[in-house]
């Protein structure tokens, strides 16, 4: 008797389907406070794997404004955009990177700019952040800046993002940005995954609820 092959075509338990692949749209990918672009690096591996043209960028984030920073992201942005203009690009940022963006899209984005995923954002603000200004603060502004004081600058900034669609994850577990301060006004969607606020970004899920919603502009 013949032994029974396998077939390998079939799914198993600890294989993930991977959503169906159209154009391949350019997601940049950008990180938080007093990280690196490095973090996100597992994260832009699986985008590339459902289909998409992935990018890293990387800033000083201690010091300086975050108004200049999100100006100095909004002409990367357009730079993308002249490389390559037959594509629609796409953000993906994490923690204070969210808020880089809102103040990109102040200063004036590029019009292939797509929909928007902000994973632990401090929309409106972080409780640890204003719990290390008094230590820290005169180090880092933009600390000053993420505190979630009435009258801090991230909550001055308008809370609506306009005509572009934005997703919002937030980590179930988040000790630094809880899920009521990662809300915007109008947000086009969110989803809270059991997560902690870094390693969120290292979960196959994310990548395939980030993907949903890139592709539908909702999360999956």
């Amino acid at each position: 008797m013949n032994a029974p092959t396998l077939d390998r075509s079939a799914p198993t338990a600890d294989s993930e389907p991977s959503l169906p692949s159209t154009t391949r749209d350019r997601v940049v990918l950008l990180h938080g406070i007093a990280s690196t672009k490095y973090m996100l690096a597992p994260l832009a591996g699986r985008l590339r794997g459902h289909g998409f043209d992935t990018e890293l960028y990387g800033y000083f984030s201690l010091r300086g404004s975050i108004r200049d920073i999100g100006a100095r992201f909004a002409t990367k942005l357009h730079r993308v955009a002249e490389q390559y203009p037959d594509q629609t690009i796409h953000v993906v940022a994490h923690s204070m990177g969210s808020i880089v963006t809102r103040c990109a899209l102040l200063s004036g984005v590029p019009e292939s700019l797509g929909r928007i995923v902000m994973v632990g954002p401090p929309n409106r603000g972080s409780h640890v952040a204003r719990r290390l200004v008094p230590r820290y603060g005169w180090f880092s502004q933009t600390l000053t800046e993420l505190s979630d004081t009435p009258d801090s600058f991230v909550n001055a900034l308008p809370r609506c993002v306009g005509s572009h669609e934005v997703g919002i994850v937030t980590a179930k577990h988040d000790r630094v940005v809880p899920k009521g301060s990662t809300l915007l006004d109008d947000h086009a969607d969110e989803i809270t995954l059991p997560s902690l606020h870094t390693s969120i970004l290292w979960r196959k899920r994310t990548a395939r609820h980030v993907t949903s919603f890139l592709r539908t502009g909702r999360f999956a």
